[in-house]
């Protein structure tokens, strides 16, 4: 959890709510925000003084709700200043560590040092697991799911029971050196799962982001002004295939980015990639603020994922075409209302080489661009050793356009009279090319080193894999399903 969305000041409100006659602070308000949506739903229709129905829910809070909520409003210790309590101290020092990229080492030494000087019987916590178990409360779910060790699979669901890897035969766990007891078994890899579901609701919950989440729908753009992914025709394009997904002004429109780094520098060979989410309800001003990415997979690596990136994406696609067809339910606060929440994931962006590890098609070779596909003008450079895409897109200009005449500044001697190639719809690309290729799904075979490539790899067809996005429903009716980001077109 990103305790910086959370606990910053310049993101809490600083207005007094009252609940239950008693004037509650800002951190009071942050764990009201966070447990919203534990209502019963058969109770979710009280009856008012006037006989109407009216639509508010019913809190049924866990114990966690009332520690956290005793936490909030307890003083530190007896006469302190007002507003500061044990939760609103330990929020600090978490916030403290995210900005300073503290240790925990070092949260110890800050908390025993607080302990020590505050007066005695006072209410701080002592460490950075008593501060981080208090917080944990306010956190949204996650899930650890080990890795096979060469990427070939992950034990999840129906293989979450395997002691080795199903492809390779590699150990699922470590071995337990001779001499020592160890009531935990370690993984060699594994990966963390967010959920997106609840972390779409708890956009809900929150009175700061909850009216937001309807500015794509209620916004007015100027002709031929795109301020806003929701000004865009694709945008428009699929609200027209889907109107009952698109008179909802609460569901969420999904993009996904995903790019690796290594996080030891270059004295360590690691390779680590995080998946991460965006919902583009949100005005310009907020879309891209980084308390509203959601990071919802995290690749531990060591090892590239290259063609298995697709095995970690499993528990993310299982959950989109749940919230596509299904949909959770939800609590708007901004409206008092309880909804059926839906999602759609529009489209990735990505730098060029992890465009070919999301799309399929692999972005080297001869064939590595997406839209000439086997109709490229690529040519191969002896000397050098490379293909070369020099003087290959001229032909979608426009028929009339000088350049096209001229012989001096591109291939010599050569003007260009070709017409672009057809432009294919998703409909076409997975009829006509994925499935008469059948390259396979990754997790089927087993990921790196054990996919084969089909008869005409990299001759007519550079298809190594059929990507899991294909597995949404809503897919084949996109028209923009990849994004190159704005760095590398630049």
């Amino acid at each position: 959890m990103d305790y910086g969305t959370s606990y910053n000041n310049s993101h809490l409100s600083g207005s007094e709510e009252k609940m239950d006659n008693i004037a509650e602070d800002r951190y009071v308000d942050m764990v009201n925000d966070a447990f919203c949506d534990n209502f019963r739903q058969d109770d979710s229709y009280c009856l008012d003084e006037s006989n109407e129905n009216v639509e508010e829910p019913v809190r049924n809070h866990p114990k966690n709700f009332y520690d956290l909520l005793e936490a909030g409003k307890k003083p530190l210790y007896d006469g302190c200043h007002e507003g500061h309590s044990q939760l609103s101290l330990a929020a600090r020092f978490m916030q403290n560590k995210i900005d300073y990229n503290m240790s925990e080492k070092c949260m110890d030494s800050w908390a025993a040092l607080f302990t020590e000087y505050l007066p005695d019987g006072n209410q701080a916590t002592s460490s950075h697991y008593e501060t981080e178990k208090l917080m944990g409360n306010l956190g949204l779910p996650f899930h650890k799911i080990d890795v096979c060790i060469n990427n070939c699979m992950i034990f999840w669901k129906e293989d979450e029971h395997w002691e080795n890897c199903k492809f390779c035969q590699a150990p699922r766990y470590k071995q337990v050196k001779e001499g020592r007891r160890s009531r935990t078994r370690i993984p060699y890899s594994r990966m963390w799962y967010l959920p997106i579901a609840d972390r779409l609701k708890r956009m809900y919950q929150s009175e700061k982001t909850a009216a937001a989440m309807r500015w794509h729908a209620e916004h007015q753009a100027k002709d031929g002004e795109m301020s806003h992914p929701s000004d865009a025709a694709e945008w428009k394009y699929f609200q027209d295939l889907h109107p009952q997904f698109a008179e909802e002004p609460r569901n969420v429109y999904l993009g996904l980015c995903t790019d690796g780094f290594n996080p030891f520098g270059m004295s360590r060979n690691h390779s680590l990639w995080p998946v991460i989410l965006t919902p583009y309800n949100l005005p310009p001003g907020m879309c891209m603020r980084t308390e509203y990415l959601f990071l919802t997979i995290l690749n531990s690596g060591p090892n590239h994922p290259r063609a298995s990136l697709d095995i970690f994406l499993r528990p993310l696609i299982d959950e989109l075409k749940d919230l596509w067809s299904t949909g959770v339910n939800a609590y708007d606060v901004s409206l008092k209302q309880n909804f059926n929440l839906k999602a759609v994931l529009l489209w990735t962006i990505s730098d060029f080489p992890a465009y070919g590890m999301l799309s399929g098609w692999t972005t080297h070779g001869k064939l590595s661009c997406p839209i000439c596909m086997e109709d490229t003008k690529a040519f191969y450079l002896p000397n050098g050793r490379k293909t070369c895409w020099f003087d290959c897109h001229r032909r979608f200009l426009p028929q009339d356009h000088p350049l096209r005449k001229n012989k001096k500044d591109f291939l010599k001697g050569k003007g260009m009279s070709d017409y672009p190639p057809e432009s294919l719809t998703a409909e076409q690309i997975y009829s006509e090319r994925i499935e008469s290729v059948n390259p396979g799904r990754t997790f089927e075979c087993g990921g790196n080193g054990h996919e084969k490539k089909k008869a005409g790899y990299g001759k007519w067809h550079n298809w190594h894999k059929e990507s899991s996005f294909w597995e949404l429903s809503y897919w084949r009716d996109l028209n923009l399903r990849h994004n190159l980001d704005v760095m590398h077109i630049e």
